[in-house]
Order: C-alpha cells, then structure tokens, then sequence
C-alpha cells in the first residue's frame, strides 16, 4: 500500500504598493462600462412589453445583477452582440451570461448571418480581425467554433490520479521518429522586438510549426506562422495577421493550427483562456472563432476566472490530450468539443507523451504515473518522498523509452519504465533545476532550460549550449529554431554532439579537473544528530563513503554533514486504508565545500510502502516506525563521482559550470572552451 500526504495551499491575495492606486487604466474602463450599462438597463427597465412582440428578450449576467433587452445580431468569438430598441449594440462574453442565456443560444435555429467582413463588429479578447486574416467562419468543417459550447463533463470517464498501483507499464512500441528530417530556411525578424513561441513539433503527420509575435513598439500586436515540412525541409511563411497567440499544437492533418491567446486582459487581444484553431489557405491564414473550455475553473486574486490552457498534444483523429494551467487535464475531441475522459490534477502537475501517442507520462505533485492515453489507464505508479517540496515539475521520455525523467525544485531524478523504480538524480545547488523546460535527449543526458547538458551517471555539466531560440526533442531529435535579423533556422540535432562527448570522456580521464572525483579526500560531521544515534551514523556514513571510493580525513575541507530532524506529528493515508497520524523523522546527508551546499539527499522514517506483519495493524506498524529515525538511510547513501567546483560568478539565469559552451549559429555550432 502506498501513502499519499494532502496538503493544504494558501490562495494568494492581490496587493497594491504603499502609496499606488489600486485602479488602473483597464479597471476604470470597466468600471465606467459597468455604470453605463447599470444605466442603460434602468432606461429599459419599461420596454419589456415592446420586446415580447419584438423578437427582443431580457439578457442576464451570470451574477444576476445586470440586465438588457434586445435582440441578438451575432456570436463572434465567444462574444454576443446584443441590439436595443434605440439600434445601439452591447457586447458580452458568452460565459458571462447566466446559464438559462447561454442555453438559449446553444438551441433553436442559428441566429447567424453572413455579412461582409468589413462590416462585422470589432471584438476585444478573442477576435478573428477581418483586416489581418479571413473571416472566422473559414475554418471549415471540423472547428466550426462559432456557436457556443458548453462542455458536458459529467458524460465523460473520471480518471483519478492514484498511487501505489502496481506496476506494470510496458514498454513504448516506438520512441524514434520514423522519419529523417531535414533543416528548413525560416523567414527573418519581421522587426528588431519580434519574438518566437515554442516549437509545435507532430511527429504523427511529420511537420512543425513556428509561431512569432510583435507586440512592443508596434501600434496593435502582429503574430504569424511558419508551417515546416520536415521530410522535405520547406517552410510555407505566412502574412503576419493582427492577433496575440502562440501555437499550442500543430494537428494531426498536418495544416490545422491550434493556437491559444498570449495576451492579458488589459491587451485588448487573445487571452491565455482562448483557443482558435488557424489554417493555411494558400499562404494566407484563415481562423475560426474562439473557443474557452476551461470557463470559471481557476480562482485568481480572490475570484473565479478562466483557467488557461497550458498544454495540448494531438493523439489521433481530432482528439487533443489538453490540460489547463488549473491542473484538469483531458482527452478531448475537438470536432464535437466533447470530452473522453478528464481529471482533476493538483496545481503542481507535469504530462509528456510517448513519440507513438500511446502512453502518457504524468507528474501530479508527488506522484509519478504511466498512463494509457486511450483509456486512462494507469499501469504504474511511484511516489516522492512525503518532505518533498514540489515546484516546476516537468517531466519527459528518454529515446528509448526505457527511462522517464523528472525535475522538481533543484533536483532531477530517473524512473525505470521496466521497474518503476528510482535510479539516478541530480541536485543543483544554484536554484531551480529546470523552471522553463527539459528535454530528455539520450537516456544517460538531461538538457536543462533549452541549454545546460548534464551527464547524469556522473552529474557532469558537459556543455551549455547558447544561442538557441528554441529546442524541441522527440525521440532522441531535438529540433533547434533560430531567428535572427538576417534570417532564420530549423535545424536538427543529437544531444551530445561529438565535441561534447570528447570533451567529457577526457575529463572522466583526468579527475584533477573535478572537486569530487575517485579517492577525493572528505570529512565527517555529524553535530547535527542527536546523541544518541550519532554512533551509529557516523558507522552508516563511513560505509557510505567508502562504497563511494572517498578517502575519510578528518582534516579536508570537503565535508560530509549529517542532520536528523523530529519528532513531528505528520498526518498521513493510505489506499483503502484511512489517514493516521505518525512521528515522523528527518534525515539529511549534504556535501559541503568551504561553507557551501554542494549536494544533498535524505529520507524519512514514515514509510511509502508498508508493510504489516501477520496479526499487526496499520496502527501498530507506524507506531513502530514512529520510534526512532531511519537509520539506514545513511549507509545507504551513493555519493556522486565527479563534481565541478561551483561557479562565483555565473551569468544571470545561467547557474552553469559546464566544461564547455558551443554557440548555436546559422552555419552549425561554433564550440568554445
């Protein structure tokens, strides 16, 4: 049985600096717009009558507070326009309409009419602008997003994320691309300040997507797309179109775009709630209208608001695994807006998909799970120690499949996809580990942050590589974009390259090179254990150095430090078995060099697996466990190999110590010392 420990998370509250106001521009417009429509809907308080012979009907906000009569001239982007009895027009997010509103506008006949684009209202968050792209309605056939959608979640399967399932996950079928592909020319900066998304790279249809936006110094934000075949290595550029999006996914017919808002409320434009899907017609983009599917799922500054959507990958047909920045995550069908099934994760989560779509690897705070992305299966299931903190959780497949890796905080750790069992970490030392992103591109690296190349048997810092603006990797390729004044590049790669690889095999040869390496020299201090167990401590700690091939010597300035923390009371469950409360102990083991943390494990006494003995209860074997602190853990210890002495001054954002950096150029890599 495994155990799981609840926690509990403080709301944040939004504050204002001493002496600031705590209205803004954007607030006071709202304000304003509140006022007059309170207002307005006073004046129209006596037309209810005209507006039953009318076609008109009284509109309603979801608070109940705010009302209007007229009739409905269109939909547009998740926005209704709404005409009074004087012709003047009021606009409303759909999802602010109370429930019996929107159910009037899923039903009946469609309440839309073509009309010339030029003569279609302008919409503020979430509009298809008729200057810079197609009309919304273009999009034809499979995302037809103009009416609206109110998702049915209870009619899909509830996944429930579990630990403690036995393991069994099988191997994926295939993690290498099936394909060569090839580097592609991609168009230049359109101005100095453009900048470029994340990469959309299918492996399924075999192409990619690179998406760019301009919106400083510019008087309305700009993005546009370069659509990547990657057997042929072309690129079909696109007319920049005047929105604020990025691209979430490129799908799996290989032209659909679906891309998500990257505005804020003040901007005027998409928001990170929105979703449209953008298709070439030509080399021009056409868009459909908007689309929320996470409504009022997120509480934010002490109120409910629209989830964003953090991620999507596109698994077969039309159907989409998306997750929203709230934590729920689903299989969804695009076409219908219908979900196959969902789950409600916790605010610390992280997904990545095998290259063949089949199984899902997925992080909720401090378990690990394989999950069959079809059925949402779970085929096995790790946990984390109960005092790990968990923040930027990240998580991705190696090559082959046979390894998962994870990042957390300052640490990365390897699962075994056969056994499930934890084998190689790393700490960093220098703050998060990888806070923006991880690649997973050979089963023995981990590339940190779209730079830094550890080597993780030795955890070596091998090379930083600089100058990237953006690295996908799938299945062992990793796809390098580049975008400069004088053009632009996708290019493909294998982690490490050759330089990379010589440089480490002779540093492994010549350990002077490192702080820690083989018979290095190190102390002992276990002034941080209570009396009683710092015998046998000090016991556990010389085997562990030992095993480790250190030297002891009292006097190195390299030290080992030991601490042991508690009793505390610690609440704990366990599957099918109910919550207890235990003492709970903390055991920590560092490496210190002149006053500073090299590296550091630990554990705890309150065990993940428990085990009963015969006529023993869950009670009893805690109570047992509770007594004193896990001794073992100690001589269990693996110390690294090598270690590089910590950087003084590292470049800002760049906590590397790497033997090497190799500059990413539009000729190929230029390897520096």
């Amino acid at each position: 049985m495994m155990r799981t420990v609840t926690m509990k998370r403080q709301s944040s509250r939004r504050q204002c600096l001493p002496g600031a106001h705590p209205h803004r521009a954007g607030d006071l417009k709202g304000m304003f717009f509140r006022l007059f429509v309170v207002g307005f809907c006073m004046a129209c308080a006596g037309l209810q009558a005209v507006a039953q012979t009318t076609g008109d009907r009284e509109w309603t906000d979801a608070t109940g507070k705010f009302k209007i009569v007229g009739h409905l001239q269109e939909v547009k982007d998740g926005v209704a326009f709404i005409v009074n009895a004087d012709g003047k027009t009021f606009k409303v997010p759909v999802t602010k309409l109370s429930a019996k509103d929107q159910e009037f506008l899923q039903g009946g006949p469609s309440p839309f009419e073509m009309v010339d684009s030029a003569a279609k209202p302008s919409t503020s968050g979430g509009s298809s602008k008729p200057e810079a792209a197609e009309s919304s309605g273009a999009v034809a056939g499979a995302f037809d997003w103009s009416s609206a959608v109110t998702v049915d979640w209870d009619s899909a399967k509830e996944f429930q994320s579990l630990a403690g399932v036995e393991w069994k996950a099988p191997l994926p079928e295939s993690m290498k691309l099936d394909f060569e592909p090839k580097r592609a020319p991609l168009a230049k900066k359109s101005t100095f300040h453009e900048g470029m998304h994340p990469l959309a790279v299918n492996p399924l249809c075999k192409r990619a997507v690179v998406g760019y936006t301009v919106s400083f110094a510019v008087p309305k934000p700009l993005s546009r797309l370069s659509l990547v075949d990657l057997v042929a290595g072309k690129a079909v550029q696109s007319d920049q179109v005047e929105a604020n999006m990025r691209p979430l996914a490129l799908l799996n017919d290989g032209s659909s775009i679906l891309m998500v808002g990257a505005s804020d409320e003040r901007g005027g434009y998409e928001t990170a709630d929105q979703l449209q899907v953008w298709k070439f017609s030509g080399k021009k983009l056409v868009r459909s209208a908007s689309w929320v599917p996470f409504p009022m799922e997120k509480e934010a500054w002490g109120k409910r608001q629209n989830a964003s959507v953090a991620s999507a990958i596109p698994i077969k047909d039309n159907d989409v695994l998306m997750c929203s920045d709230a934590g729920h995550l689903t299989l969804i069908n695009l076409e219908k807006r219908k979900p196959i099934w969902h789950a409600k994760l916790s605010g610390n989560f992280a997904i990545a998909a095998s290259t063949d779509r089949k199984l899902l690897a997925l992080m909720d705070d401090k378990v690990v799970m394989v999950v069959q992305i079809e059925d949402a299966e779970i085929v096995g299931s790790s946990s984390l120690e109960s005092n790990t903190h968990v923040a930027w959780p990240r998580i991705a497949w190696s090559p082959s499949g046979k390894r998962i890796l994870v990042s957390y905080t300052n640490t990365l750790r390897v699962l075994e996809t056969k056994t499930g069992e934890w084998s190689l970490s790393y700490t960093s030392v220098a703050g998060p580990v990888a806070p923006n992103s991880l690649s997973f591109p050979n089963d023995d690296f981990a590339l940190l942050d779209n730079h830094l190349l550890v080597h993780l048997p030795t955890k070596i810092q091998v090379c930083d590589y600089r100058d990237a603006g953006r690295i996908e990797t799938i299945g062992g390729t990793s796809f390098i974009a580049m975008l400069s004044d004088g053009g632009g590049l996708l290019a493909t790669g294998v982690f490490p390259h050759p330089a990379a690889q010589k440089m480490l095999d002779k540093a492994q040869t010549d350990p002077s090179v490192f702080l820690i390496h083989p018979n290095v020299s190190v102390a002992i201090n276990v002034s941080g254990v209570p009396g009683q167990y710092q015998q046998a401590v000090m016991q556990g700690l010389q085997k562990a150095a030992a095993a480790s091939k250190y030297t002891v010597a009292p006097s190195s300035p390299i030290t080992i430090t030991a601490s042991i923390t508690g009793p505390k009371q610690e609440a704990v469950s366990y599957i099918a078995s109910g919550s207890y409360v235990v003492n709970s102990y903390t055991s920590t083991i560092k490496l210190m060099w002149n006053g500073r943390e090299l590296w550091q494990t630990g554990g705890t006494n309150v065990p993940g697996m428990l085990m009963t003995k015969q006529g023993q209860t869950i009670e009893q074997a805690l109570a047992e466990a509770g007594k004193q602190p896990n001794l073992s853990v100690f001589e269990a210890t693996r110390f690294p190999e090598f270690m590089q002495k910590p950087a003084e001054n590292a470049a800002p954002g760049r906590n590397s110590n790497a033997l090497m950096s190799s500059q990413f150029t539009m000729q190929g890599l230029v390897d520096g010392k």
